[in-house]
């Protein structure tokens, strides 16, 4: 057997530690694109929610409803409203959808804790539940946030 030289030895363990500094920059990069990705997807929704709320603004029967009717996952119990209250709570069941959608989607770039995330999707389930709602956030979320409501909803609608 050789007797592997002290230099020898020296520039392995550069080489090693070169490569460790590689997979480091690595993970670095793919946390970044992580972040920007979640900053996009946020900035998204956010100028979504902006556009749908500008009709809410001002609207007087828009304090009424929620007073009167709205709970944590929405209002359930459409019967006593008119037709254009309907209409006003189906506006903030939309700005709704675009906030707990952000949440999802933030959920899954691993940017937002379970505790988080479990206690945000039970209001999304419970606004997925009143059938009223359900066509309209079938609308406007993704194939797989439709399949985990699903999954997690209690309720048949026709």
């Amino acid at each position: 057997m050789k007797k592997v030289s002290l230099d020898i030895w020296l520039q392995t363990l550069g080489m090693l530690g070169v490569l460790g500094g590689l997979v480091f920059v690595g993970l670095e990069m793919q946390q970044s694109q992580r972040i920007a990705i979640a900053g996009q997807i946020q900035a998204r929704n956010d100028a979504l929610m902006s556009f749908l709320q500008t009709p809410l603004e001002g609207n007087t029967m828009l304090s009424k409803i929620i007073n009167n009717y709205w709970d944590p996952t929405g209002i359930t119990d459409l019967e006593p409203l008119t037709e254009e209250e309907r209409q006003v709570a189906l506006q903030m069941a939309r700005v709704a959808t675009y906030g707990l959608r952000n949440t999802f989607q933030q959920y899954n770039l691993g940017m937002i804790p379970e505790d988080t995330f479990e206690f945000t999707m039970q209001k999304f389930v419970g606004l997925y539940d009143t059938c009223y709602y359900r066509p309209m956030i079938v609308g406007n979320v993704s194939e797989n946030i439709i399949e985990f409501l699903q999954s997690r909803s209690s309720v048949e609608c026709d």
